[in-house]
Parts: structure tokens; sequence; C-alpha cells
């Protein structure tokens, strides 16, 4: 990968006093950047850290649609054994991201490691995840019934999953997340997390963050 083409992003995980590499495009489509609402995910992760430091603690994660990574690795960082899934010519990004970021992931026992993973298809994971992770994957309406597949394969009836959402102005995108939400609801129940359970900077009444529990 040319260096010309990337810039790092440092992101602050505040409550190790620590900091992520991350490694993005300069230029690219989703899945080269870090997007806001990823940011408000991973800041409402540190939130759950703050009440119980053991929380991630050799928890099997999976996150979808990682991208360059900064959710799954601040997971990774806060103790969890972190799965970061995403397409084939993400991979290389996503890789580097977390090679750089090994030290912060190894301090506290974590782990992260990168697969390809399209969705619809769930071969690679064993047994159900504890926690599965989507940060602003409902995007394409062409993919939005292969990530409600995803979803409902991969978590078994113990399994949780918190997602964040961008409520984009376009009615076009509004009405994708009302047919994601239509369909995700069929398999799960929904929780959204308040404002004010969130980190209280990074926090947007824009940005969903929401729990998912299997019915």
């Amino acid at each position: 990968m040319g260096n010309k083409e990337y810039f790092v992003r440092e992101f602050d995980i505040d409550v190790l006093n620590t900091s992520l590499k991350l490694y993005q495009k300069v230029e690219g489509d989703v899945g080269c950047v870090v997007w806001d609402a990823s940011i408000v995910l991973a800041k409402y992760l540190e939130e759950l850290y703050k009440k119980d430091c053991q929380k991630f603690k050799n928890l099997n994660v999976v996150e979808l649609g990682s991208g360059v990574g900064c959710v799954g690795l601040t997971v990774a960082c806060l103790g969890s054994n972190s799965l970061l899934t995403d397409l084939e010519e993400i991979l290389p990004l996503l890789k580097r991201n977390i090679e750089v970021n090994y030290e912060n992931i190894r301090l506290n026992n974590g782990s992260a490691t990168a697969v390809c993973l399209n969705w619809g298809e769930t071969k690679f994971q064993e047994a159900p995840p504890d926690l599965i992770l989507v940060a602003d994957c409902v995007y394409y309406k062409e993919s939005i019934d292969k990530l409600v597949d995803t979803l409902k394969n991969l978590s078994g009836s113990n399994t949780k999953v918190l997602m964040s959402h961008e409520m984009r102005e376009s009615q076009q995108q509004q009405d994708y997340w009302s047919y994601f939400y239509e369909r995700i609801t069929k398999h799960f129940k929904a929780h959204f997390v308040p404002l004010e359970d969130q980190n209280e900077i990074f926090r947007s009444s824009d940005i969903l963050v929401i729990e998912l529990t299997p019915l």
C-alpha cells in the first residue's frame, strides 16, 4: 500500500490513556475512513468499560463491516477477543491497523484478527459470539437483507448486538433505515441507548446507538 494514498488518524481511548493509530485512505468509498457513527459506538464501549472494567475481558466479539477497524480495535484494547470482518479488498488496510496497534491490544490481554466475510455467509464462525458490533452499515439497499441474515445466523440465544447508525437527511437513506428496522425487529428486540448513557462529548441526536437481543 503506497503511503501517499493514506494518512494516520489517532483515536484516543481515554479510559486507557492511550491512542489507536488508524491508517485510512485520503480518498475512497465506504470502509476506507473513520465514520462519526464508529466513533460514537467506540466511545460508548468505553462508557461500558468505565462501569465494569471486566466487561469485555475474554469476550468473543465479531464486528461486521469493520472498515479501518476503529470499533473492533477499541474493544480489543478493552480486553476482548475481536474478530474484525469486511470484504476481501478492505482486509489489507484492516490488517495493517491491527498490526500497528498490536501493543495496545496486548497490554490488556485482548486479541484482534481480520477475516473476509461476505454478508449472508457465516461459515467461518464455529460458535455464536458473545457480542456483535455494527457501525454505520445500513447504507446500500441491496446489502440490507444480507446484513439481517448475517446477524440472525451469527447470533446465539445469548448474543448481544450493539450497533450505531447515522440518520442522514436524504429520504432515500431514511427509507433504507426503515426497511432495515422493519426486518431486524422480526428477529431481535431493539433497545435504543439514551444519549445520557453515552459519552458526554462523543454523542449526537443524529446517531442512534441500539442494543439488539434475539427474540
